[in-house]
């Protein structure tokens, strides 16, 4: 049995360096570098759009679970401007097409589930035992699945609703560091051997524990405005963590004050890239161009501080919602420099505030 098609979807040519348009025999180049993905989802919005043929069944049997993941992807996903969604819906696909709706049910989504769990996570190396997705991943990919089912439900009514089934969520994990390790961490990194990368890694760790932005967003934190990421004014004493055509999304990026004990590094290192003939517009960059991962680095001087292997660039987030909690910080303060709700806030990192159940726990045991 033949194998069915995925249906139009993005595709990186590593050897190219280019983001192309796979849709079945079809390969065209959008003429995007890696950086670019944003206007390489442009060109797929635009080619879906030329092919695209609303389906109008609504009955389960006879639709695809493709038809409605493409009808999401050009009606509603574009709209979230979230690269995440447009993943999430490529590897559905991978699984998913050729099935009908009715198909979708919990055996069904338990069994994706389990398949997304044998293969490698995007980022993983070639090696002979690569870091596999895990079911929290699966869970999030499969939300996208049952948005995409709701938001056609909502424009053609199907004669019966399917229900995905989601896996057990992992919760939090609120780990942090102390300010011991990140001492040592940021020690680790000044001695890498490759400067370049110890640069680049330091500036990361710093801005990561003293603002709690998110990787991504850290990364492409320019000196000037631009459309592929935030700025830094430092004149002004804020970071503007969003380029100038990024919309929001749920992972909020509000514009914040520059921290006092960041203003310093900032003003060297501004100097350190602005100055001379060759002006680098990056702020974490690497021999002046922007960096997209940090893996080597970021391992090498893990290892070297003596962190468990676990730890992952995220923790900086968590650490610098900590330490704002100890601190003693406002709730509603800290969740608005964070980019979190104050319910996740709250709950998560809540526990490190000194006034947390203070009240209460003065009282236990007192009488009446």
């Amino acid at each position: 049995m033949p194998r069915p098609a995925k249906g139009a979807r993005l595709w990186f040519d590593r050897k190219a360096g280019y983001w192309f348009i796979r849709d079945g025999t079809i390969k065209r180049s959008t003429g995007c570098c890696l950086e670019q993905r944003a206007g390489a989802e442009e060109q797929l919005r635009s080619y879906i759009e030329q092919k695209y043929e609303p389906p109008t069944d609504n009955r389960p049997s006879r639709l695809l679970v493709a038809d409605v993941l493409t009808f999401y992807a050009r009606e509603i996903a574009p709209g979230q401007k979230s690269q995440a969604t447009s993943y999430a819906i490529e590897r559905l696909l991978d699984w998913w097409s050729g099935k009908a709706l009715s198909e979708v049910k919990r055996s069904t989504c338990l069994d994706y589930v389990d398949y997304r769990m044998t293969q490698p996570i995007r980022q993983a190396k070639k090696t002979k035992t690569p870091k596999l997705t895990s079911s929290e991943t699966a869970r999030r990919e499969l939300t996208v699945l049952r948005a995409a089912i709701n938001a056609y439900h909502a424009e053609t009514p199907l004669d019966a609703l399917p229900v995905v089934t989601l896996p057990t969520s992992s919760g939090a994990r609120p780990d942090w560091l102390r300010r011991d390790q990140v001492a040592a961490l940021l020690r680790a990194a000044r001695r890498l051997e490759e400067k370049d990368s110890a640069r680049a890694l330091q500036r990361f760790i710093l801005l990561g524990v003293y603002t709690g932005t998110r990787s991504g967003a850290l990364r492409r934190l320019g000196w000037v405005p631009n459309t592929l990421g935030g700025h830094i004014d430092i004149d002004a004493g804020v970071i503007y963590r969003r380029g100038d055509d990024e919309g929001e999304t749920k992972k909020r990026r509000p514009t914040i004050r520059i921290p006092d004990r960041l203003k310093g590094f900032l003003r060297r290192w501004r100097a350190q890239d602005m100055s001379g003939d060759r002006k680098i517009a990056f702020v974490i960059h690497y021999r002046g161009r922007p960096v997209d991962m940090q893996r080597k680095s970021w391992a090498a001087a893990r290892d070297a501080a003596g962190l468990r292997k676990e730890i992952t660039p995220h923790i900086l987030r968590h650490t610098a919602a900590s330490w704002l909690m100890l601190a003693g910080a406002d709730i509603w303060d800290a969740s608005h420099y964070l980019g979190m709700s104050p319910k996740m806030l709250e709950d998560v990192y809540g526990h490190h505030h000194p006034d947390f159940q203070k009240a209460v726990a003065s009282k236990v045991g007192k009488k009446g």
